[in-house]
């Protein structure tokens, strides 16, 4: 199980975002899309997989007029992926979370250690484990950056959590490709 890269966007497009028209929106989130799909490209492979996070009204449509992704994951509408349709086309929607994400070690009111890291998404699975209890599908998304998870401190709260989440039965820790791949196989979008 390798990584999923993803877009975050980059800084001017986060600024300009609110400010451009449709019509400019629109050229700028192509010229996004592009530089990120030639990025990946030129690593090796193209990803399946878009968050943008700071996203326009055109965002979804864009991603879906490019081709070649599987799913988004600019909504935080859900804790469950999704089907909706973009210009008459069925397109998945693998939600995304802020909650059980390291970013919160960079807000005010986020985590101050990682023993509160720990506690939150212990917690978090350990809910959404006793609802699944009933084999109604859970998913929890945990957000992970390098330069926030990969501090030490940071990484031992996290295999902790790992440990605790590997000690209980029918669970899969697994990457959002795999998680869209399974959902349009076992909840395919409707005609």
């Amino acid at each position: 199980m390798g990584p999923l890269p993803v877009s975050i966007g980059y800084e001017p497009y986060r600024r300009l975002l609110r400010v451009l028209t449709a019509v400019a929106g629109r050229k700028l989130s192509r010229r996004q899309l592009r530089l990120r799909t030639s990025a990946l490209l030129f690593a090796g492979s193209a990803p399946l997989g878009w968050y943008n996070g700071r996203d326009s009204p055109n965002t979804r449509e864009l991603v879906v007029e490019q081709g070649g992704f599987v799913y988004d994951s600019d909504s935080y509408a859900d804790d469950l992926p999704y089907w909706t349709e973009v210009r008459g086309r069925h397109h998945l929607v693998v939600p995304y979370t802020l909650d059980t994400n390291d970013m919160r070690f960079a807000s005010p009111a986020g985590f101050a250690n990682g023993d509160e890291f720990y506690a939150h998404l212990r917690d978090a699975f350990d809910v959404l484990y006793r609802e699944g209890a009933d084999d109604t599908p859970k998913m929890l998304s945990v957000g992970l950056h390098c330069r926030i998870a990969g501090r030490p401190a940071r990484t031992a709260a996290l295999e902790r959590f790992l440990d605790h989440v590997q000690s209980h039965d029918r669970v899969w820790i697994t990457r959002r490709i795999d998680i869209a791949e399974h959902w349009r196989k076992v909840h395919p979008a409707l005609p």
